[in-house]
């Protein structure tokens, strides 16, 4: 651990002295408060538990026609460890990009103010083959801006078979994305595996619309996920944010053999200033989850709540 920390701090010494590079650098610190309960959660994790990290960030961007950017992100977790975050460079121009490294692409499963939001089971959301996976997995995204709001991006994670285990996956996950005014929609696919060799194939959508006075934004996604491809997920969402409040109610449906578990999940968080400092908050957040299985014929919930502190440097 502490030549993980002597190796960061060197490379973020050495960009801030570094006589061609003006890198953008912040930091901020965040913790996690939170209870859990109920017939979910196994005894061992039941209670009140506390997390949290630093995040240092260093990012540039260089360039006028044809650029190059770069950003990294550091963490220092509460339990002690250290991690990488973020760290890619991106290179291109206004209308093609290609971004390489650890990063998340597109997010087809979008939830507002989701500090806490625990299922009491599987929630599919067509985000498997997102990003941040294992150090050694390769992951590109290739985003082509079509005009009038129209872009597409297609992502591509690949790894050694021999690796294909743990946090890890491969595969194509093409997006497509509109952006005008209040409005933003993706559409999406993924097709591929991950963890040992499990399948997964499906597709999302998610459309949101800024009122102005609240914001409101819907999911839906479908696909299958598991060893042998036979059961259908499905998932779908809606959100509202109004200020620091959002509260968003997530519906999902399991098909298996004989049977389906559907999982009902809300969530409510509320973020406030903390003593009307610049760049405080603390955030209260309860989330509700319950899931009835008929092929087992059981009933499981989870009860969680959790207050998060955050502040920017």
């Amino acid at each position: 651990m502490t030549f993980a920390v002597r190796a960061s701090t060197a490379a973020v010494l050495c960009l801030c002295g570094s006589a061609f590079a003006a890198p953008a650098i912040d930091a901020n610190i965040e913790l996690d408060n939170t209870s859990r309960d109920g017939t979910y959660v196994a005894a061992a994790d039941k209670g009140l538990t506390q997390s949290g990290r630093l995040e240092l960030n260093v990012a540039n961007k260089a360039g006028a026609d044809a650029f190059v950017a770069g950003r990294a992100t550091f963490l220092s977790k509460k339990d002690g460890t250290v991690a990488t975050d973020d760290m890619w460079i991106q290179l291109g121009n206004a209308s093609t990009d290609v971004k390489l490294g650890r990063f998340e692409a597109a997010d087809l499963f979008p939830l507002a103010g989701d500090t806490l939001v625990n299922h009491a089971g599987t929630v599919y959301g067509a985000n498997t083959l997102r990003g941040r996976k294992a150090s050694d997995v390769f992951h590109a995204a290739t985003t082509f801006n079509l005009g009038s709001g129209l872009a597409f991006e297609l992502g591509l994670i690949s790894t050694t078979t021999t690796n294909l285990s743990g946090a890890t996956a491969r595969g194509l996950r093409p997006v497509l994305s509109y952006t005008s005014g209040p409005l933003a929609a993706k559409l999406g696919l993924e097709q591929g595996e991950y963890n040992s060799g499990n399948k997964v194939s499906g597709f999302g959508l998610t459309v949101g619309y800024d009122f102005g006075a609240f914001k409101l934004t819907g999911n839906y996604a479908q696909g299958k996920q598991d060893a042998t491809i036979d059961d259908t997920q499905s998932a779908y969402a809606l959100t509202v944010a109004v200020g620091g409040l959002s509260v968003g109610a997530i519906s999902a449906k399991n098909d298996a053999t004989g049977g389906d578990t559907r999982v009902q999940t809300g969530y409510v968080s509320y973020s406030m200033p903390l003593f009307g400092i610049k760049g405080a908050t603390i955030t209260p957040a309860v989330s509700v989850s319950k899931a009835a299985d008929s092929v087992a014929n059981t009933n499981k919930e989870e009860t969680a709540f959790r207050v998060r502190l955050h502040y920017d440097f």
